[in-house]
């Protein structure tokens, strides 16, 4: 077979050779040899990759929150099937305040330096661990009884602390996403944006689908829910030690943007410039 292969290749007529040599040579040059450069570039921006890659040990936590908290509240903790499903929904009430309120105080900080909303990003990651800490150990059924001496554990006095619990873990948690897409847009130029988001979400996505078989592996090295979650929470202090590490890098590669935008600025006005005096020497040779 190999040598009928072989034969077959030699076959081909030489011209007909060069033309697909020709054809796969402008595919390459064309459309992937572009895309290589591109990622070849953003890989070596330091704010880029920290911005990408704080997104897989934050989504261990997520993966904890989404999959199996709701369960893990009724059944480990000692809340009802309604009385979880109303935590998930205010820690997701508490998702919205943080995104808006992180947006606000991204602009502000920006005001004061590039430097600064790194700061904030990575506060709050970590900060946010604390509040799901809560949510994870706080046991329902035992605080309960103990607050009230024995009496109805379901006082709505204790849903509300458990609700103030679970919406400062959602703002918390919230307020780091809308500052690393800000801080990667303004350390990446306008044509490689696009494909910077992309690496981000790629990352993001991989966090999700492995963050939930990350955390079953650990109930199973671990012994249990409880401590698997425990451990898993800390994802956000490493997502929240990356972000802060962009405090050192971002005023530079915003510079660096910042230069290269003027540059290209220029070029096409030096460009735009010289096809306007072409266009004037065409038409007075007309007249």
């Amino acid at each position: 077979q190999d040598v009928a292969g072989a034969i077959s290749l030699c076959s081909i007529p030489t011209n007909k050779k060069r033309m697909v040599c020709d054809h796969f040579s402008k595919i390459y040059h064309g459309s992937i040899h572009p895309h290589m450069q591109t990622l070849n570039t953003l890989l070596r921006c330091p704010s880029v990759l920290l911005g990408i890659f704080q997104g897989a040990p934050g989504c261990i936590p997520w993966g904890i929150i989404n999959t199996y908290l709701n369960d893990y509240l009724s059944s480990d903790r000692g809340l009802s099937v309604e009385g979880a499903t109303l935590v998930i929904t205010v820690f997701g009430v508490g998702n919205f305040v943080g995104t808006f309120f992180g947006g606000i105080g991204c602009s502000y900080l920006y005001g004061h330096g590039p430097r600064y909303p790194a700061i904030l990003s990575s506060c709050a990651a970590i900060a946010g661990c604390f509040p799901l800490w809560g949510l994870v150990n706080f046991n329902f059924d035992s605080n309960m009884n103990e607050d009230n001496n024995g009496s109805d554990s379901k006082d709505p006095k204790n849903y509300v602390v458990l609700g103030l619990i679970s919406i400062l873990a959602g703002v918390l948690s919230a307020i780091t996403g809308p500052i690393v897409k800000s801080t990667l847009q303004n350390v990446t130029m306008p044509q490689m944006r696009g494909q910077a988001f992309a690496l981000l979400n790629t990352f993001d996505d991989l966090g999700r689908g492995l963050g939930p078989a990350f955390v079953a592996y650990l109930i199973e090295r671990l012994g249990g829910r409880r401590n698997a979650f425990n451990v898993g929470i800390c994802g956000w202090i490493l997502c929240g030690v990356l972000n802060g590490l962009l405090f050192f890098t971002v005023e530079a590669d915003e510079e660096k943007v910042r230069l290269g935008v003027e540059q290209m600025v220029t070029e096409n006005d030096k460009n735009a410039t010289c096809e306007r005096i072409n266009l004037g020497e065409s038409k007075h040779r007309i007249c």
